[in-house]
């Protein structure tokens, strides 16, 4: 186990960077050397590099035929005060064939004091001045939120749907006394509709849900809508869909049921390949990672909204500004090269509204995830990512498809990809990354573009149509970004939960029984790398497959969790608990209230349809789940709730397996379903929900009773300033925090 305190979390330490702002003035004097000058008079530029800053080498234009250019170019770097900061300039000579370097000086960054603006003058050679204006400030306004409360725009967004909650929950409940309905919007309770991953499994059922949750009027009680891998597939398409909300799931689940019946081998072609590794060439041009990712998200993308391409998750707002909608939330973990998933990962939660990770309470607008930060600051923005790549970031589990659909790897037909993942796990999602460090160019040598261009084409081409060891590899199984806390301190920790209430230094821990590996969660209380300059970013469902750590945030304040497992099981008749069980321990061990998941309700109750879990009474702040299960039961002899199913096709229909179906038509593998076999999931899980619809309701007065006899209870949103001088946080152990 970990040495850090359990019962914390890392935060940063918020520190302010500094604003280096040089201008290349001018030159006097550039010579090539007696010879040289006889031979071609100069075409000067200039080079600034500074090793400790992340966005390291500057460059200004050439100026033809000229030994006193002058330039008057403005440059800026950010640089971390803590360090020894050294400018490193170099003239040089621009040629056809090859850039010379005339030579180079460096001045120590540190001489320069805040707020003041120096003439400095550079001596190259014996007879060559460079003449720079440099200044230093204090970079105050930072681009990533320090804090553990929800961003401004989620609280306005929760006001505005608490109020269509109660308008929505009066609705469902329109029959009932007015002790179970709301009276004032404090006794509003918040409820969360969850996904788990499964591939298009998941996604196909996740519709059948979300169709019966609209037209039930559910989803109009509901705050938020979390998914994870297959789930955020579905959720991504529909909120992505120009005519949702005002047009429902039914519509739009016909268009997907389209779109998932064609065959996904014709995107894989080597033309489609070819054109979607060109199209990543500028993001990686541009200084951004790419790995197989990006293609399995634009494969994705094609599959499901080929027509929406080029739309961004923050462009989903205009889907909630006004609380018409849940408030979507997506997730995906960080990971460590060579450390599995399943002993360390941080949740990486995405909304239209922000981007971030909870543990150490950094935040950022979504256009800026991906570009490049230093100690808060960003030092290089890049375009916001399409959604396409986001969701292939969310499933990016799914991209060992590529070893499969592509025949690459023999693979017994029998095998799931649950096993195939179990097989990579000793190996880890990620490799040690030999690319992250970023060697300088060499001065003098002129890029060949367009030769590297292809270069890079051909190998990315050749590896995903050859038995290559990088499917093996951080390329094949993990997407890359731009490290968003490179630079920062981790000094301070904090609970996840502002509830928790810290224990005595003598107080055992509580122990919490494994699940399915004894070492699972081991190191979840060690810090994220801040001097690697990216991350690894892969689907959350290789920890465990449902995103409760997002929507058990005590700043959201959830009190309802209705929660819906496409996750596989060896058979029908399974147990369907496990995943549950790993987000119960994840819960405890991060000391967030959750209900105690009794696994031995499937002994005395058997399979069914839906499973609910209380908190004890006296527990505070403690959720009720309801946990849907993917099982066919009631389905079978019932075309909707009551209503019996009466000829022979009708009961035909409705007669099949999941998990034993011999022809595997809902294999986590397969990414193609016939109308059949889409309607067939679609229903059952549309059925299996309103056939609950009363566990819900009940669920849901309960929640508004709480509410009621409990009026205090509201989201917490605190500050990471404000944290500080709270009880909970210990003093004496600021510092040990690794660093």
């Amino acid at each position: 186990m970990s040495g850090l305190d359990p019962y914390q979390y890392i935060v940063v330490e918020q520190q302010y960077s500094h604003k280096l702002k040089v201008i290349v003035l001018q030159a006097e004097n550039v010579t090539k050397g007696a010879l040289g000058d006889l031979l071609d008079t100069p075409d000067p530029y200039v080079e600034l590099f500074i090793p400790t800053a992340p966005e390291s080498r500057k460059r200004t234009q050439h100026i033809d035929n000229n030994i006193n250019p002058e330039w008057n170019e403005n440059f800026e770097f950010i640089l971390d005060p803590n360090q020894d900061n050294v400018l490193e300039l170099t003239l040089m000579d621009a040629n056809y064939v090859m850039d010379e370097t005339l030579g180079s000086a460096s001045y120590n960054i540190s001489k320069l004091r805040v707020g003041q603006t120096e003439l400095v003058s550079f001596l190259i050679g014996k007879a060559t001045n460079v003449y720079l204006e440099l200044s230093v400030e204090v970079c105050s306004a930072m681009d990533l939120r320090f804090s553990l409360a929800l961003c401004d725009k989620e609280k306005l967004y929760r006001q505005r749907r608490r109020d269509r909650v109660m308008l929505g929950i009066k609705k469902l409940l329109n029959m009932e006394k007015p002790c179970f309905l709301p009276s004032s919007p404090r006794e509003v309770p918040v409820v969360a509709v969850v996904g788990s991953g499964g591939g298009f499994r998941a996604m196909v059922g996740f519709s059948g849900v979300m169709k019966a949750l609209y037209e039930s009027g559910v989803l109009d009680c509901a705050t938020y809508v979390a998914g994870l891998s297959g789930s955020t597939w579905y959720m991504s398409t529909l909120y992505s869909h120009p005519e949702f909300p005002q047009k429902g799931p039914e519509q739009i689940n016909q268009e997907l049921m389209k779109s998932v019946s064609s065959n996904p081998l014709r995107l894989l072609l080597p033309q489609h390949i070819t054109n979607y590794v060109q199209a990543l060439w500028s993001k990686k041009a541009g200084g951004q990672p790419v790995t197989f990712t990006d293609i399995f998200g634009m494969l994705i993308g094609e599959t499901l909204i080929p027509a929406r391409m080029d739309i961004k998750l923050s462009e989903l707002q205009e889907k909630i500004n006004e609380a018409q909608s849940p408030l979507p939330l997506f997730t995906c973990l960080h990971v460590k090269p060579d450390v599995s998933e399943l002993m360390f990962a941080d949740w990486v939660e995405f909304s239209p509204y922000e981007i971030g990770m909870a543990k150490y309470g950094t935040f950022m607008p979504p256009d800026l995830f991906g570009s490049k930060f230093f100690m808060g600051t960003v030092v290089k923005k890049y375009e916001e990512n399409p959604l396409h790549f986001l969701m292939g970031v969310w499933g990016s589990a799914f991209s060992i498809l590529f070893n499969r659909v592509l025949g690459v790897k023999d693979v017994s037909s029998g095998s799931t990809m649950e096993e195939e993942l179990e097989q990579i796990k000793p190996e880890h999602i990620v490799g040690v990354d030999s690319q992250d460090d970023e060697e300088p160019r060499k001065a003098g040598v002129e890029d060949d573009h367009q030769h590297a261009e292809a270069s890079w084409i051909q190998r990315m081409v050749t590896s995903l149509f050859s038995d290559s060891t990088l499917f093996n590899t951080r390329e094949g199984r993990a997407g890359k970004v731009h490290n968003f806390m490179l630079g920062l301190n981790l000094n301070a920790s904090i609970p996840f939960s502002p509830f928790t209430e810290i224990p005595s230094p003598n107080s055992p821990d509580e122990e919490v029984d494994a699940v399915t590996d004894p070492d699972e969660f081991d190191r979840i209380y060690e810090p994220l790398d801040v001097k690697s300059k990216k991350i690894h970013i892969v689907d959350s469902g290789l920890t465990f497959n449902l995103p409760y750590p997002l929507i058990l945030r005590p700043q959201r304040g959830v009190d309802l969790i209705i929660s819906f497992d496409f996750s596989a099981r060896p058979s029908d008749s399974s147990p369907p608990f496990k995943e549950l069980l790993l987000a119960e321990k994840w819960a405890r061990m991060n000391k967030l209230p959750f209900p105690k998941i009794d696994p031995k309700v499937f002994d005395r109750e058997g399979m069914k349809e839906c499973y609910i879990f209380k908190p004890k009474k006296g527990d505070k702040n403690c959720p009720t789940v309801i946990h849907f299960v993917l099982v066919n039961i009631d389905f079978r002899k019932f075309k909707a709730p009551g209503v019996p199913r009466e000829t022979e096709k009708e009961k035909e229909f409705a007669d099949f397996d999941i998990f034993d179906d011999p022809e595997t038509p809902y294999s986590t593998f397969n990414f193609q379903y016939s109308n059949q076999a889409y309607t067939q999931l679609h229903d059952l899980m549309e059925f299996n929900t309103l056939n609950n619809i009363e566990v819900i309701k009940e669920a849901l007065k309960d929640s508004i009773v709480y509410r009621k006899e409990n009026p205090s209870r509201r989201s917490v949103s605190l500050s990471l300033n404000e944290i500080q001088n709270k009880k909970f946080l210990k003093r004496e152990t600021r510092g040990q925090a690794h660093k």
